[in-house]
């Protein structure tokens, strides 16, 4: 696209996707990253990734349910919100 003036308009800012709400003990090793762009995996799309709670140090919580971004959510007995 151009402006008024014929310059070129500048590309659009992609979008970040609401972010959904988990448990702040769920844990994976891409979750260490900067900014809005490094909480993407809390939308849980990656195939490959090892997700963990801090309270069990193990791939289940201690409700015995298995870690997710999709199951670590409010409705778990276990859930910790966050901070802040």
């Amino acid at each position: 696209m151009k402006r008024e003036d014929g310059s070129p308009s500048p590309a659009p800012e992609p979008e970040t996707p609401a972010l959904p709400t988990v448990c702040r003990l769920l844990s994976t090793k891409t979750a260490f990253g900067v900014g809005s762009r490094g909480a993407l995996w809390k939308l849980g799309e990656s195939t490959t990734a090892a997700y963990w709670c801090l309270a069990t140090m193990e791939p289940f919580g201690p409700d015995d349910s298995f870690c997710h971004p999709h199951t670590c959510g409010e409705r778990r007995g276990c859930f910790q919100g966050s901070d802040d």
